[in-house]
């Protein structure tokens, strides 16, 4: 799903997308000419391998979303570490913002039931 950064105005924008057992549901508010909030959560289980042994898992997920969605290049007016997206197309691609946060999320380690102990 994308919409425009044109359509995003000072009023949220809500949005839901569904992608297999997630659900990424929030809202989107401008606030400058380039940039806008997406806050959010993402909840639903997906699959994974345990790092330890390799097992097929499943992962429970319910993680906030709080990131700025910048129409171009970001720059960061207060010289901070600012979680955020850049898109080129004018075109905020919320399937891309879900895919990424997941990836984000699933670079931690994770393990099954069996290596949890040793």
């Amino acid at each position: 799903m994308k919409i425009a950064f044109a359509k995003v105005a000072n009023q949220n924008v809500d949005f839901e997308i569904k992608s297999e057992e997630l659900n990424f549901k929030g809202h989107l508010k401008r606030i400058d000419h380039k940039n806008v909030k997406c806050l959010g959560n993402i909840s639903g289980s997906t699959a994974h391998n345990c790092d330890r042994c390799g097992a097929d898992i499943s992962l429970d997920i319910n993680e906030n979303v709080d990131l700025i969605v910048s129409d171009g290049v970001y720059t960061d007016p207060e010289n901070e570490l600012s979680d955020a997206i850049e898109f080129f197309d004018h075109q905020i691609d919320l399937e891309e913002i879900l895919k990424s946060e997941i990836e984000a999320f699933k670079s931690d380690y994770f393990y099954c039931k069996d290596c949890k102990n040793l």
